[in-house]
């Protein structure tokens, strides 16, 4: 139901938000992922996807967009840090994965049709990615 007070463009985009993380989520789960949280909050920061597979952590921050745009990268440095701490608070609370590599990664869904363009941008820590990564699926 939308608010009462505030703008329809907040709640529209909420909305699409929370699409594109439960798409984002399953396209994560047909790939082999383990989903161990969602929305995850910690001392670091939020996490909106914890999945696990083959001894990866992966800790995923999903960015909705309603078209793609290859010039605009949708994640800034301070957010990549913010999500590598908050890797490393997920791991800290959850000492069962210490023995697990720990990776941000970076989910870009996109709708297209009836369905979802989904790009994953592997290991985004802020000193290995670059706003020059090609955006394509």
């Amino acid at each position: 139901m939308p608010p009462e007070h505030g703008r329809m463009d907040d709640y529209r985009d909420h909305v699409l938000g929370r699409a594109g993380e439960r798409a984002a989520k399953r396209w994560l789960i047909r790939r082999g992922w383990r989903i161990l949280a969602t929305g995850w909050r910690g001392a670091g920061g939020e996490i909106d996807i914890v999945a696990e597979r083959r001894g990866i952590l992966a800790a995923c921050e999903v960015k909705t967009r309603t078209h793609h745009d290859p010039h605009s990268p949708p994640i800034r440095p301070a957010q990549r840090e913010r999500l590598a701490r908050a890797a490393l608070a997920y791991v800290g609370r959850h000492p069962v994965f210490a023995g697990h590599a720990i990776r941000p990664d970076l989910i870009v869904v996109v709708p297209r049709g009836a369905g979802w363009e989904i790009t994953r941008i592997e290991d985004i820590t802020p000193d290995r990615y670059s706003n020059s990564v090609r955006w394509s699926p």
